[in-house]
């Protein structure tokens, strides 16, 4: 859960930490799920559809894989790697 309350810029439950914690929570969900992601020093901005896993359900097939950063995951089959 991530609040959104405040004006962006604010730096807390602003836009911009709203979307941070997100894209958190889906390197999470793959990690979790066994894939390692890229360059995961610096915040790497993928994002996983809920279409394709609402809670992280469902990522089995990412393990072993390195994930690129900066995708949008609308499908496992599409998923960068590298």
């Amino acid at each position: 859960f991530s609040p959104l309350k405040n004006a962006p810029g604010s730096g807390v439950d602003c836009p911009e930490t709203a979307r941070r914690d997100l894209l958190a929570q889906c390197v999470r969900f793959a990690e979790a799920a066994g894939a390692t992601i890229q360059d995961a020093e610096s915040e790497p901005a993928f994002e996983i559809s809920p279409l394709v896993s609402y809670g992280g359900e469902g990522l089995e097939s990412l393990r072993g894989k390195t994930l690129v950063g900066d995708q949008l995951i609308t499908d496992i089959a599409s998923v960068q790697t590298v």
